[in-house]
């Protein structure tokens, strides 16, 4: 019981990490969020992807932006860099666990990560070679306009002010006030995770043998199966699965009990922790209306 609850403890502490860093990332953008409600947000976004697999992150954009009265598109915009930082992490984080691990991961890192990335890698840099030219192209127009006086807001058409808010969401990561801060939240967060993973394990009679190196390679598996666009937790459970028997020998009757755990309890949470914080959400919404009606 004691592992189980330190892995609810660690994973929510993860969990407002990454509403913290949100607050990080939007306020270059000027639209600073309030750390309690930006964390209310995640977990609404997160009981959301119980259903949807995908949906819970433009909902938790909607709830911030009733909260925070922020645009929806710079937060669409910030998210995605949030998941582009993600990606990067994990992918120290998979290096870090193929040299602590490499005769066992060697080879599935080359056939289903290495090789792959290698033949996206072309297109990965024609799309941050466009994001690249989009950005100098819109700070230019920020210049010509500054020089321009005539030139203001009503002139601009409605659609492209929705792109403009939209990457400013994007860019903000350039421009933070704690860089430090960002990067150390970033880590906390997956290291967070990692050690959720290591508690969860730990937890369970079929793999409680399994050490902190080993648990670095669920995780990796678990991400993978996030990746999956199936609801409940669908694509996490067979991966994990997957894993624990290609990489680690488990017999399969127990990785599948181990991957019905892991989705199971996870699921749990997200639907106590994230019904809970939905309400305790619109109370702050209620509470931020009448403050500014009285204002």
């Amino acid at each position: 019981m004691g592992w189980f609850t330190a892995g609810i403890v660690v994973m929510l502490l993860s969990h407002f990490l990454r509403g913290w860093r949100w607050n990080l990332l939007l306020k270059p953008a000027g639209y600073p969020l309030n750390p309690i409600r930006a964390f209310y947000a995640v977990m609404v976004g997160y009981l959301i992807n119980v259903a949807t697999s995908r949906g819970g992150e433009f909902v938790r954009c909607a709830m911030a932006s009733k909260s925070e009265k922020a645009p929806v598109p710079t937060l669409v915009g910030s998210v995605i860099t949030e998941r582009i930082i993600d990606l990067l992490v994990m992918g120290l984080l998979a290096m870090l666990c193929l040299l602590l691990q490499f005769e066992q991961f060697w080879g599935f890192f080359d056939q289903y990560l290495l090789q792959p990335a290698l033949n996206h890698i072309v297109p990965i840099i024609i799309g941050m070679a466009c994001s690249l030219f989009v950005l100098l192209w819109l700070k230019n127009k920020e210049k010509r306009k500054k020089l321009n006086p005539l030139e203001n807001e009503n002139a601009v058409p409605a659609k492209e002010k929705l792109f403009t808010k939209f990457l400013d969401g994007l860019k903000s990561v350039f421009q933070l006030d704690k860089p430090v801060a960002f990067i150390l939240a970033s880590l906390g967060i997956w290291i967070g995770y990692w050690l959720n993973t290591y508690f969860m394990l730990k937890s369970l009679d079929v793999t409680v043998d399994f050490t902190l190196a080993n648990a670095l390679g669920v995780l990796i598996f678990s991400t993978l199966g996030v990746i999956v666009p199936l609801p409940g937790g669908a694509g996490v459970w067979g991966t994990l699965a997957y894993g624990l028997t290609l990489i680690y020998g488990l017999p399969q009757d127990q990785a599948n009990t181990f991957g019905i755990y892991s989705v199971a309890v996870s699921n749990l949470l997200m639907i106590v922790f994230g019904s809970l914080s939905y309400l305790l959400l619109y109370l702050e919404i209620q509470k931020v209306g009448k403050q500014n009606a009285e204002g």
